[in-house]
């Protein structure tokens, strides 16, 4: 007799094969569904592209991108601001809608990718289960920001998870979603998943355009909570990330002084942390490994990333409102760039970004159109 498990486990797999079948045969838009982000960008943007001008293999799929260039025409350093690389990390996103549609940049350049996996976007959070869409008042009237999930959707990947995933810088990753992971698979691989060729797809645009210092923005578990659930991440024993700024080996001193500014600034004290080199995939480390440009990180703190919370309200929290978490990280990138260009002579300066002190003041709403 054939037992209960071993006919579930045939089903499973079967079921598995059908749904990898599919995804290989059939078109993106058959399998998966694509999403209209909303991205109003103002006088300061010089050029609109898509990612796909840099890898073209991610063009007419969900894992194409907005690219969005804001050029002085001056001599100077160029910088990438990155956003939404986890679609349940709304802050990141926000931050670099922000600089879209209000800033300018007088001396050197500035790309922006505002919503860097956009099939996450596309994604319910799978986390708490936040709603997709969250209305805010904006200068133009009623808008809709996104709270997608942390994974590219599965059909848009085109290949079922692994049991384990090993990425391309060889860490194996127990959990075989995180196959799905944009912050696991960096520097990405030509050839490999969906998502493997969109790290391959940053990578890149930072080595054909020569940036000179980039900023990942994140979110993670406010401060009360005890435990930190991104897997087995814990670089240093840190069991939390939110107010961290990680900073590739050979940014570190640029980093330890926007820090320093940072608390004198907004009086936000930040912690300061390495990349921890053996720990495989992610953007901080691999983007400074694979190219010339300073690779940073930060970490605002999200109640949406509590586990249990599915109530948490991720815009205007009393503790971490979006406005707090938004200005933290513009003002991480401003102080990033101000001792860039200290430190290696090389301008890099923008006008009409709002302060910490004007964001937490306000709404939302009042800093996008």
């Amino acid at each position: 007799m054939i037992q209960r498990k071993n006919i579930c486990w045939v089903r499973k797999r079967w079921w598995a094969f059908v749904v990898a079948v599919a995804c290989l045969v059939l078109p993106a838009s058959a399998v998966s569904k694509s999403i209209s982000l909303d991205i109003r960008p103002g006088d300061g943007v010089t050029q609109q592209r898509k990612l796909s001008d840099w890898f073209p293999p991610l063009k007419d799929t969900n894992l194409d991108t907005d690219v969005f260039i804001l050029d002085s025409g001056k001599p100077g350093a160029t910088a990438l601001l990155i956003g939404g690389t986890h679609g349940n990390e709304i802050a990141g996103s926000v931050a670099a809608l922000v600089v879209l549609e209000n800033a300018s940049v007088t001396a050197g350049r500035l790309i922006v990718i505002p919503y860097t996996n956009r099939s996450a976007q596309s994604m319910p959070d799978t986390r708490n289960q936040i709603s997709q869409r969250h209305l805010i008042r904006s200068r133009s009237g009623d808008r809709f920001l996104t709270y997608g999930d942390r994974r590219t959707d599965p059909a848009d990947q085109q290949s079922e998870d692994p049991e384990e995933y090993q990425n391309p810088g060889g860490f194996v990753l127990k959990d075989g979603q995180e196959s799905r992971n944009l912050n696991r698979t960096y520097p990405g691989k030509a050839d490999g998943t969906r998502t493997e060729q969109l790290a391959y797809a940053i990578i890149t645009l930072v080595r054909k355009e020569q940036v000179d210092f980039s900023l990942d923005m994140h979110e993670a578990n406010t401060p009360e909570t005890d435990k930190q659930d991104d897997g087995d991440y814990t670089p240093g024993g840190n069991k939390r990330l939110s107010y961290t700024l990680v900073a590739h080996p050979r940014g570190l001193e640029i980093a330890a002084f926007a820090i320093l500014a940072m608390e004198e600034d907004t009086h936000i004290s930040m912690k300061l942390e390495e990349s921890n080199t053996t720990y495989r995939g992610l953007s901080h480390l691999e983007i400074g490994d694979a190219s010339d440009c300073l690779s940073f990180l930060s970490e605002s703190p999200n109640p949406g990333q509590n586990r249990g919370h599915s109530d948490a309200d991720v815009l205007t929290d009393p503790k971490y409102p979006l406005t707090h978490r938004v200005g933290m990280h513009l003002a991480v990138f401003r102080h990033l760039a101000d001792a860039y260009a200290d430190y290696n002579g090389e301008a890099f300066s923008i006008d009409n970004l709002p302060e910490y002190r004007e964001l937490l003041a306000g709404d939302i709403g009042q800093f996008l159109n």
